[in-house]
């Protein structure tokens, strides 16, 4: 009972003794709260702060600085006493690992006065001359560059390289109890077989022979041990690997390096996508206004994409500085000495696409350039050309600007045709038959015959097949031949008759504005006949009647021989006879 009254005694005075320090450091600030200080004093309290401050972290520095001057002073003495050894030392061996050892101990007395200049001055002789001494050497930065990258690898594999070790090591333990058993049995079979009796002394081979047969039953107990110990570390390594290191692996790289790869993503994107958006709101206006496109213009352009990389890949690696992420910074520097790299390597093929994108090259604006044997207008040089042809179905694509190296393009002529037929246009094929074009485009030509039959060709095969376009006009010519019987008036009165006839009735078959020209004139004197040429050129409207215009023509030649009394003769065939 006089413990507990004493606890609680002692409970109690604790307890005032902690209330009272609380008033005492907290009625400065009740009062503060009430009587609000001037400026001036609470500036003056900033800088008592700062200064009590200073003042804690010199009294640190000096404590410091006299350690590590007793450290220097010991490892002065160090030094001396290697190079005495050293001096005095005989054998090579000795020397060289003396040589090493002075080495490491000059370069940490280096160390320790770089610590004692940089607690005294805050600063180092080397990083005071270091814009004099320092010398760039590319492998060594790259090194450093590429060394967090390589420990986080040997970090993340690290489990996944022991568990491999591990297995290795239970296959090599298997294989020596392989061994070790073989040996046993051959060992073993020898002793049985041993001609010595049992009960004589053992000669010198026998005792060899069970000295061999312990030694391989310690291996055998040895490989045994290995590949079981071997196997109960790896259910160990696989266990972690499927709980912990797994899940805390995964957890650490979103909240590290998966958060800071997404911001540096999003960074590129959106100030590339920035910088193009102003590249094409100034392209626009430069449209609107109607400044034409010129070589100063295209050569802002192409700086001004050069630049937008260059400004995108900085900002990223920028932002990466500022997360404090030295491995994805080293990533992205290394990526970028890589493209860098890349670029210099292929510097000709770039050099030839700035020239064409300059509007310089083989390939110009506004021209004319033939792509698998069909004429195409390029109507935009740009990264992405678009090329166009006007009398296509779908006559529009792009292609990039590398694949217009080694092309050529020229002027269009004046009313160069894009192609040789329009949709709905009506042309006669190699077999005379009449068709129309139902549809073009870049890859395929369709035509629908008289009657419905559709034949379908390549673009190419269409521009290089010998058709005839009917609707941009056409002539019928035909021949017809009348006895030699108005030999009189085959010559001056027969083709004016017969040209008048052929024109009037024939205008009663096909608008009369159709007919150009129509003439019946005497060709030539055949071995049977007096020939006449018909020659009608009609209207490319009338096309879709071409072979009725054909038919009706030899109709009308036949009805004014009968009005005219006009013979026609028999093809005839002369048999000279010898007399």
């Amino acid at each position: 009972m006089l413990k507990l009254s004493t606890s609680l005694k002692s409970q109690w005075g604790y307890q005032v003794k902690q209330m009272a320090i609380f008033l005492s450091l907290a009625a400065p600030l009740l009062l503060g709260a009430t009587i609000p200080l001037k400026a001036e004093a609470q500036v003056d309290l900033k800088t008592q702060q700062a200064a009590q401050t200073q003042n804690k972290e010199a009294q640190a520095a000096y404590k410091t600085l006299r350690q590590l001057l007793i450290t220097k002073e010991q490892q002065i003495q160090l030094i001396k006493t290697l190079k005495e050894n050293l001096t005095s030392a005989k054998e090579n061996v000795t020397k060289t690992e003396l040589e090493e050892e002075l080495k490491t101990e000059n370069q940490n007395l280096t160390d320790l006065e770089n610590q004692i200049s940089t607690i005294t001055s805050g600063t180092t002789k080397e990083t005071f001359y270091a814009t004099k001494n320092k010398k760039f050497n590319l492998e060594e930065e790259l090194q450093s560059l590429a060394e967090p990258f390589i420990k986080l690898i040997k970090s993340s594999t690290k489990n996944i390289r022991e568990i491999d070790t591990l297995k290795t090591k239970i296959s090599e333990a298997k294989q020596r109890q392989r061994l070790s058993q073989e040996a046993l049995k051959r060992i073993e079979l020898i002793i049985n077989n041993n001609p010595i009796g049992k009960d004589e002394k053992p000669d010198t081979a026998s005792t060899f022979l069970t000295t061999q047969q312990k030694q391989w039953q310690e291996r055998l107990i040895e490989a045994e041990t290995l590949e079981d110990t071997s196997n109960k570390q790896l259910e160990i390594k696989k266990n972690i690997a499927k709980t912990v290191q797994v899940e805390n692996s995964a957890t650490t790289f979103i909240r590290t390096r998966g958060i800071n790869i997404i911001i540096a993503l999003v960074t590129f994107i959106t100030t590339f996508a920035i910088l193009r958006l102003l590249n094409n709101i100034i392209g626009a206006l430069y449209s609107k206004s109607g400044i034409k496109k010129g070589f100063y213009t295209r050569l802002a352009k192409l700086i001004f994409g050069v630049l937008t990389i260059l400004i995108s890949i900085i900002a990223t690696m920028s932002v990466l500085n500022y997360l404090n992420d030295w491995i994805l910074l080293g990533l992205s520097a290394l990526f970028a000495l890589a493209m860098a790299w890349v670029s210099i390597k292929i510097l000709p093929v770039i050099i030839e696409q700035s020239i064409l994108l300059l509007n310089l090259g083989a390939v110009q604006e506004g021209e004319r350039l033939m792509i698998d044997g069909v004429p195409w207008q390029v109507t935009k040089l740009d990264h992405y050309t678009h090329f166009e042809n006007p009398v296509l179905d779908g006559g529009h694509f792009t292609l990039p600007v590398r694949a217009l190296i080694g092309m050529h393009s020229r002027p269009p002529a004046h009313n160069e045709a894009w192609f040789p037929t329009k949709k709905d246009d009506w042309v006669q094929l190699e077999n005379d038959h009449i068709a129309k074009v139902l549809s073009q485009t870049p890859e395929l030509v369709q035509l629908v015959e008289l009657g419905g039959a559709r034949i379908i060709y390549s673009t190419t095969d269409f521009i290089n097949a010998s058709l005839r376009n009917l609707s941009t006009g056409f002539r019928i010519r035909q021949t017809f031949g009348i006895s030699y019987k108005h030999q009189a008036q085959s010559t001056y009165e027969l083709p004016g008759i017969l040209t008048k006839f052929v024109q009037e009735r024939l205008e009663t078959f096909i608008p009369p504005e159709s007919i150009k020209h129509l003439i019946v004139d005497i060709m030539s004197a055949g071995p049977s006949s007096i020939d006449y040429d018909i020659e009608i050129d009609i209207d490319g409207a009338q096309a879709h009647r071409f072979e009725d215009i054909e038919g009706e023509v030899n109709r009308l030649m036949i009805e004014a021989c009968n009005i005219y009394e006009l013979e026609i003769p028999f093809q005839q065939m002369v048999i000279h006879q010898p007399n």
